[in-house]
């Protein structure tokens, strides 16, 4: 008798089965699970969310408002009068390179971020959830991307209040300003959700984070020119990332007549370096288990 039953639904569902398919190929379709439209509406959502969990955490005012005006006030202290002597105005050298620095704090920012949520399962359910491979990433990337611009609107008011930092160059130069800082922003964090999806864990994270970091931020001159390093290290001090996109701020900030080659080649560092960081997110999120 229970045979019976049993062969009975097995025939039930047999016959339905080709109905659930199609259904589910036009819930499928209708949803548009696949494609761009589907990977921007599913990386808003993702934004959204990481946004509500900075604006829940009371660090992120300090990180953002705070931190970059200590570091400013702390070397402008230190290296104003030596600066002078070499004819360099350190608040106009200065700013640029403190900004980055405040990219940086919001990609180890990401970083940790993204561990934790790999630890707790919460990429495991957007991996089991039908929603764009891409869009995890994408709106980890947008909601720091807004951090990081608060936190240059707030140093860039703050240096013009009370530091004395003007901007000289053109709006076109202010928007050119802009457009380096989102892409520095874009790629550093993206190289960053790498870092977290090979360690996967918090702690390690907050340990490894500062490694990259360090070496790009303080041997660059970004804090002091090139011709202040050995001889031997200037060729890399000059044509590293974080050199060239702070040699490219600071022209903007000056309206320089060089504003344009210096924009170009740091655009096309910054850009290359996206799209390998880029690359290699998407195939190590594909492979987290």
């Amino acid at each position: 008798m229970s045979n019976s039953k049993e062969n009975m639904r097995a025939t039930k569902v047999e016959a339905i089965a080709p109905e659930i398919s199609a259904l589910a190929q036009k819930m499928i379709a209708k949803r548009q699970e696949t494609g761009w439209r589907r990977a921007i509406v599913d990386s808003w959502l993702i934004t959204g969310r990481n946004l509500i969990r900075l604006k829940r955490n009371p660090i992120i005012i300090v990180a953002i408002a705070i931190f970059p005006i200590v570091f400013l006030a702390g070397f402008w202290i230190v290296g104003q009068k030596l600066m002078a002597t070499q004819g360099v105005n350190y608040i106009q050298y200065l700013v640029p390179i403190i900004n980055l620095q405040a990219l940086f704090f919001a990609g180890l920012g990401s970083a940790l971020m993204f561990a934790q949520d790999i630890e707790s399962g919460m990429m495991d359910r957007c991996r089991a959830m039908p929603i764009a491979r891409i869009a995890t990433i994408a709106g980890l990337v947008m909601a720091y991307m807004v951090r990081a611009l608060l936190s240059t609107l707030i140093l860039l008011l703050v240096a013009f209040a009370i530091f004395g930092f003007r901007f000289q160059g053109s709006v076109i130069d202010a928007l050119g300003y802009l457009l380096l800082i989102v892409i520095f922003t874009a790629t550093c964090i993206t190289g960053y959700s790498v870092l977290a999806i090979k360690l996967r864990r918090p702690d390690l994270v907050n340990a490894v984070a500062i490694i990259p970091y360090t070496p790009l931020l303080l041997l660059s001159n970004g804090f002091s020119p090139t011709e202040n390093f050995p001889t031997w290290l200037q060729p890399i001090i000059r044509y590293q990332p974080v050199s060239v996109t702070s040699d490219a701020l600071r022209s903007l900030v000056a309206g320089g007549s060089n504003s344009l080659p210096l924009f170009g080649f740091s655009l096309l560092w910054l850009v290359g370096l996206l799209v390998v960081f880029g690359v290699w997110a998407k195939n190590a999120y594909k492979q987290l288990v």
